[in-house]
């Protein structure tokens, strides 16, 4: 697991949590289609994690986090009630990533959680068309919205702003905040 393991428990279950809670925050921008948007955007984390993981092989930091956020999969619903103090810890989860891992991993880290963050806005209305249609379809639909969006990362730059336009301005917000709170001092 890198130098994670190096690290206090504490100082490095914040930055194994911060994607996933990212991701709730994100999804929680914008709650006003109740339950079936969460489970949506719940399937997009979760695969979401590993998928994105494969676009940062180089990572040893990104690499360790996605297999604990996957691994600590038990603590997930504990992670749910920090989530909205994500924009707070942020800066100071990246300060520590930044001395323990340096500046090029911190871009890593930020780039991955910003991808997730996106990847969970767009979850829902990518799907909300087919909730009619049963589950297995749903899955294969998924799973290829993951995949598209996935393949579609690969031109985005480290400090990338720009937000897809199928997302919600509340979800636009939140990306910003968070984008903002993931800032690396150079």
């Amino acid at each position: 697991m890198t130098k994670l393991s190096q690290l206090p428990e504490d100082k490095a279950l914040a930055i194994i949590s911060l994607p996933y809670k990212a991701g709730l925050w994100v999804s929680h921008a914008d709650d006003i289609d109740g339950e079936a948007d969460d489970v949506n955007e719940m399937k997009a984390i979760e695969r979401g994690v590993p998928a994105l993981a494969e676009l940062h092989a180089g990572s040893g930091l990104v690499q360790g986090v996605a297999a604990e956020i996957i691994r600590l999969k038990a603590e997930w619903g504990n992670w749910e009630e920090e989530c909205f103090y994500v924009v707070k810890q942020a800066p100071d989860i990246m300060r520590d990533i930044q001395t323990e891992f340096g500046i090029a991993e911190a871009k890593e880290y930020r780039r991955f959680v910003m991808e997730l963050g996106k990847m969970v806005a767009q979850a829902h209305s990518e799907l909300s068309a087919f909730d009619a249609m049963g589950e297995d379809k749903k899955e294969g639909f998924l799973s290829g919205m993951v995949g598209k969006f996935v393949g579609g990362l690969s031109s985005m730059k480290d400090d990338d702003t720009g937000h897809p336009a199928n997302i919600s301005p509340s979800e636009k917000s939140a990306l910003s905040q968070l984008s903002a709170a993931l800032k690396v001092s150079e």
